[in-house]
């Protein structure tokens, strides 16, 4: 599943391309992936300028100067800037054309988890979504996550919690706290003050570290232009089960944590009672 690392990497890429184009028209082929207050919206998109593109935690937002449109990418969900002469793949649901240019904005999602919303200007439904995060997790500060920290749950059941923070999922977790030596089931409220510290610190290296290499790509994520990430090839303990630990050599484990497979080192990560 895209997480900010990845939804990152597509905003950044936008947000270099698409400020200042006018939408002349939005191609939907599944009517239930394009919203609006629970209804299809077609026609009155066209004419909208793009006026930034941007990010909070795993949500994307084109700014337009009539609304938002909001993009939540689920599990498999692509959102590509591709010639408009390119072949349109299966599972693209909705195409944005736009006027003057000969590439176009294709939202394609083989699972159908994501979806797009669009947010007329003066409404408050995107506000109302927007209070529902978090703090963004690349940008979280070691006063915000000790705050947050102060409840008896699970350790990786709390940074997977969009509405504590927002941005972290299975993979991210389980390298950030591998890089900050805490076992994923400890109780977030047990962590000590160096340990806050060292997970502040962790989270953004590791979010920024994936930034730079374009996201990772397991099975289906890919950027705005539709290639691959890199930071696969990165990973130190996800989906590394039984592998060495790049830095003791201990057998990487899974375990089930917040109800997802959960990687760890058992010699790096040790759980303290």
């Amino acid at each position: 599943m895209p997480e900010l690392p990845e939804v990152e990497t597509i905003a950044s890429r936008l947000a270099a391309h698409l400020p200042g184009a006018v939408i002349e028209s939005v191609h939907i082929h599944r009517a239930d992936i394009i919203h609006h207050g629970g209804e299809t919206v077609a026609s009155g998109l066209t004419g909208m300028r793009v006026a930034a593109v941007d990010r909070h935690g795993k949500r994307l937002f084109v700014r337009l100067d009539g609304g938002d449109l909001v993009v939540h990418l689920g599990m498999t969900g692509w959102l590509t800037l591709l010639p408009a002469s390119e072949p349109v793949l299966p599972h693209t649901h909705v195409r944005f054309a736009f006027t003057g240019r000969t590439d176009e904005l294709r939202f394609r999602d083989p699972r159908r988890f994501g979806g797009i919303w669009f947010f007329g200007a003066g409404e408050n439904g995107q506000a109302q979504r927007l209070n529902t995060l978090g703090p963004d997790a690349l940008s979280i500060r070691v006063p915000v996550l000790r705050t947050l920290l102060k409840r008896r749950r699970q350790i990786k059941a709390l940074l997977m919690d969009q509405q504590a923070i927002s941005g972290l999922g299975n993979i991210y977790c389980d390298e950030a706290l591998f890089s900050a030596r805490i076992h994923p089931l400890t109780l977030a409220a047990a962590l000590s003050e160096s340990q806050v510290r060292n997970l502040a610190c962790a989270i953004r290296k590791v979010l920024r570290a994936s930034i730079r290499s374009g996201g990772t790509t397991i099975s289906d994520y890919r950027g705005a232009d539709g290639q691959q990430g890199d930071f696969q090839n990165r990973l130190r303990v996800y989906d590394r089960e039984g592998g060495p630990c790049t830095r003791c050599g201990a057998k990487i484990r899974r375990i089930l944590a917040a109800g997802r497979s959960t990687h760890y080192c058992p010699r790096c990560q040790k759980r303290r009672r």
